[in-house]
């Protein structure tokens, strides 16, 4: 088994006032451990201000000098931005789908910070080693034939399916309640919490004990026990490039309804009590009824035994290979 050392540089990571943003990041890093990758972590906080993607150029530097590594992975287009400010050490970088679709508003429209991402997106993947997508959509907007169609894995250990009312017990959530999940923050106009919001609202004149149970910013470790408390996961976002939320969702056997956006429609795939639906209120609000009224579980983790933890693992791993002729 070959072993590599690799630094990680990425604006996705799990931090303490924010446990769960980049989680799914950490999640996937670790998971290369057991074949045999070592890595240390460039962490760039643009949330906290724009400034640290510049500072990481020189910290990038200083962690070269101090180390010996045999790749530089970058999660993010601007986090592989910084990591080309260097040319001795072959990058790959992991595209997660904004930074290639583009950041859009709840009209439909790609803000400005979303063309910002797209393009310098596009100028990076055509200067690496080697690039990863989460979905063909991606790859084909690239225009990159090369690119790995790489979607994050899911960890079967960890999303497995937990009684509702003993999920619900140990959340402090009422039993008669029916939640729909969106396991987003409502204020990213992308997510589409206003779609999901006026379906909700539709549905609940055929279902009055119906609410949307927003979870985020959450530690990944809760995750599977929300997903167990809820009735159904909702997705209506304008772009995604392979939505965790859908594999985490297939799981643990909770029904999802999704627009058609990323890969979600081939994960959910035939599922029984699983729906792809327009980008429409009325047809959401028809489903979430729909899935009231059969009130069952979906046998969804049966089908995602490929999207696994370490089968994506490996996927990667034979990328680091090929970028390093081994």
């Amino acid at each position: 088994m070959a072993s590599y050392r690799v630094l990680v540089v990425t604006n996705l990571w799990p931090t303490v006032s924010n446990p769960g943003y980049g989680s799914f990041v950490q999640a996937q890093m670790e998971s290369l451990r057991p074949l045999g990758v070592e890595f240390d972590v460039l962490f760039l906080n643009g949330r906290e201000s724009l400034w640290n993607y510049v500072r990481g150029v020189s910290q990038l530097r200083r962690q070269l000098r101090s180390k010996h590594y045999d790749l530089i992975h970058a999660h993010f287009g601007l986090s592989g931005c910084v990591a080309l400010f260097q040319s001795a050490i072959p990058v790959v970088v992991s595209f997660m789908g904004d930074d290639v679709l583009g950041r859009f508003k709840r009209n439909g429209r790609i803000s400005l910070v979303g063309r910002f991402f797209r393009a310098s997106s596009h100028f990076l993947a055509h200067r690496v080693a080697a690039v990863i997508v989460k979905s063909p959509e991606m790859k084909t907007t690239l225009h990159l034939r090369s690119a790995h169609v790489i979607p994050n894995g899911v960890d079967l250990n960890l999303f497995q399916p937990v009684d509702r009312s003993q999920a619900r017990r140990a959340l402090g959530l009422a039993q008669s309640i029916r939640f729909v999940l969106f396991p987003f923050d409502p204020a990213i106009e992308n997510k589409r919490y206003d779609l999901v919001e006026a379906a909700v609202n539709k549905a609940k004149a055929v279902i009055p004990d119906l609410e949307i149970l927003v979870v985020s910013s959450m530690p990944r470790a809760h995750m599977p026990f929300y997903m167990s408390a809820a009735d159904m996961l909702v997705i209506a976002s304008q772009s995604e490039g392979s939505p965790n939320a859908v594999k985490e969702a297939m799981a643990v056997n909770l029904p999802v309804i999704t627009v058609e956006v990323g890969d979600a429609a081939s994960v959910v795939g035939s599922t029984d009590g699983c729906y792809v639906v327009p980008r429409d209120a009325e047809a959401i609000a028809e489903k979430i009824v729909e899935v009231c009224r059969r009130g069952a579980r979906t046998n969804g983790r049966s089908s995602m035994e490929r999207l696994s933890m370490e089968n994506v693992a490996r996927q990667i791993v034979q990328v680091y290979d090929l970028v390093l002729g081994r």
